[in-house]
Order: C-alpha cells, then sequence, then structure tokens
C-alpha cells in the first residue's frame, strides 16, 4: 500500500495521542505525522504553510472538544483558508462523541468528509488513506 506524505492529528488527550500514535505505526500509512494539542497550534501551522504543499498533510484527523480553539472552530478557520491550498486536504472528525447533533453537525461542515468515533482503528486508517489515492 502507498503512504502519505504527512498525516495530522488534532487532540487534545494525551492517552489519545499515544493510542493514535501507536495506530499510525502500525496501519504504516504515511512517512511522517504531525500533532497538535488544540485548534489554534494547528490553525497556525496551516496558515504558515498554506502556499507550500510540501508541509501540508494530505489527512487529518481532528477532536471536536479540545480547549482553545475546538474543533468546530479549528473547521472554521480551516474553510477560510482551504481556498489558498495547493492540494487536497482530507479532514475527518475523530471523536469519542455519540451525540447525533454532532454527527449531522459534521456532515453538514464543508471540508469534513465524516465522523469517525474513537478510536480509529488500523484497518479503518487505512481505507481512509485508499480512500485518498482514488
Amino acid at each position: 500500500m502507498k503512504k502519505i506524505d504527512l498525516l495530522c492529528v488534532i487532540d487534545d488527550d494525551p492517552i489519545y495521542t499515544f493510542l493514535i500514535k501507536r495506530i499510525i505505526d502500525e496501519a504504516e500509512v504515511s512517512l511522517k505525522s504531525i500533532f497538535f494539542k488544540n485548534g489554534r497550534e494547528a490553525l497556525n501551522y496551516f496558515t504558515e504553510h498554506k502556499d507550500n504543499s510540501e508541509k501540508l498533510p494530505q489527512l487529518v484527523l481532528v477532536d471536536i472538544n479540545m480547549p482553545i480553539l475546538d474543533g468546530w472552530q479549528f473547521m472554521d478557520g480551516f474553510a477560510t483558508l482551504a481556498t489558498s491550498f495547493r492540494n487536497n486536504i482530507a479532514v475527518y472528525i475523530s471523536s469519542s462523541s455519540t451525540d447525533e447533533d454532532d454527527f449531522q453537525r459534521a456532515s453538514e461542515t464543508p471540508h469534513v468528509l465524516e465522523l469517525i468515533p474513537k478510536p480509529i482503528s488500523s484497518e479503518r486508517l487505512r481505507e481512509l488513506v485508499v480512500k485518498l489515492e482514488s
């Protein structure tokens, strides 16, 4: 299976971050991964590198509930920047939420492909990367 160059995870939970790092390694889907603890850190990174497609990830997994800037607020900022990106970036909400309103909101939020319940499996992660190739 082909690997993507860069995968981005935006999540403030250190236990989940530890787990998702292991899942990414097990799935062998990316050459490199970057991690941010909140939407503000991630948005700053995307803003700084918006003109450099080599620094932008092909796949983003973003949590909903985070301090400083949550997943929805990140997506608002991301939508503003997205028109300046040279490449497509697949964004998935990855959350432990079971609230139907969150699933509905994710389906209506521009640039969000799907809300995926945590924890994401290595198999599911591979499926997301395969979708990028098609």
